[in-house]
């Protein structure tokens, strides 16, 4: 089978690397390597793609394409009801999910000990610990909103506090009898109990908005809401309102509504370009980043791997690893 290696090309011997995991018998092709008249003749022969998303010009003359594998694990940018039409096998990764949790439990650690304002009134000189209190973890009841491997994880980072765990889902299976579950329409009776709201649910059309208004109005005006999802599985304008009424305590957010076509450094555009068409950026009790979860010094390329280890399952004829489901968008 012929492989088509779409992510940035690795450096020192990271190609040979890739070239040794990858199953002898496929013939791996790298992106970076090939100009546009090639690009668009390799992608007519493609049986296999890793990483990369395809435009619709692009989708429209991979007709030998047998499968494809994201180096992500949200996959709604993706031409999803294309690779379900045409029985194109198309597989997510969960590799980065510790990162991610990691990553969101400092996020609710700083939300509850206010870090941040704490950090800016001892800039002016101001010691005054009364103003910004912090509110412990310990023996508090936190709500998920899914519960896949980042959750999971998340769930390891929690386990020392004596937390309360209740987790949202799609169906009630669990292979953990110390989590509640509650299904998606059951959300508001969950949502009243929480302490810590952590939200790492796909966008789908089941999942967008699933935070609202009434949402909101059913939390207590002491919870705090962790978002490492995606952005749009919250209401931007309910979630402004509730932040800025104080109907919750806060919230640190890290996945967005309005996002620059170009997102690295000095390439940004356009500059500046705020997160939200709601000046969330104005408000005290939100804790912001810029979709930067899974971005570690550890190196990428150890990622990738797993990738490449998950292709050749299927090159070999096993069942791959994370195959999504194309009807449920996840």
């Amino acid at each position: 089978m012929k492989v088509l290696y779409m992510m940035k090309k690795p450096t020192d011997d990271g190609p040979q690397i890739v070239r040794e995991i990858l199953d002898e018998s496929a013939e791996l092709v790298f992106n970076a390597d090939l100009n546009d008249d090639e690009r668009n003749q390799i992608l007519t022969e493609i049986d296999i793609i890793v990483g990369g998303r395809l435009n619709e010009d692009q989708l429209e003359i991979t007709k030998n394409l047998k499968m494809q594998q994201s180096y992500g694990t949200g996959v709604n940018r993706h031409n999803l009801a294309y690779f379900k039409e045409n029985g194109i096998l198309f597989c997510n990764s969960h590799a980065h999910a510790f990162t991610i949790a990691e990553y969101g439990f400092s996020l609710l650690n700083a939300a509850s000990k206010e870090l941040i304002a704490n950090d800016q009134l001892l800039r002016k000189g101001d010691w005054d610990y009364h103003k910004h209190q912090s509110v412990s973890l310990h023996n508090k009841t936190i709500v998920f909103l899914g519960y896949g491997e980042i959750a999971k994880s998340f769930k390891k980072l929690c386990e020392s506090f004596n937390m309360e765990f209740l987790a949202v889902k799609r169906t009630k299976e669990c292979d953990d009898s110390s989590i509640k579950i509650f299904l998606q329409e059951e959300r508001i009776d969950a949502l009243k109990q929480a302490d810590f709201i952590f939200n790492s649910l796909p966008l789908t059309d089941k999942t967008k908005n699933f935070l609202n208004e009434e949402e909101f109005d059913n939390m207590k005006p002491t919870a705090i809401i962790v978002n490492v999802g995606r952005g749009e599985t919250i209401n931007d304008e309910a979630l402004y309102n509730a932040l800025k009424e104080r109907k919750i305590k806060g919230a640190a957010i890290d996945v967005w509504y309005n996002y620059p076509e170009n997102r690295w450094g000095e390439e940004q555009e356009p500059i500046p370009c705020f997160p939200s068409n709601h000046p969330f950026q104005e408000l005290d009790n939100i804790i912001m980043s810029a979709h930067r979860a899974w971005v570690t010094d550890l190196s990428s390329f150890e990622f990738t791997k797993t990738l490449i280890h998950n292709v050749n399952r299927f090159i070999r004829g096993e069942v791959p690893k994370n195959i999504v489901d194309l009807d449920e968008g996840y």
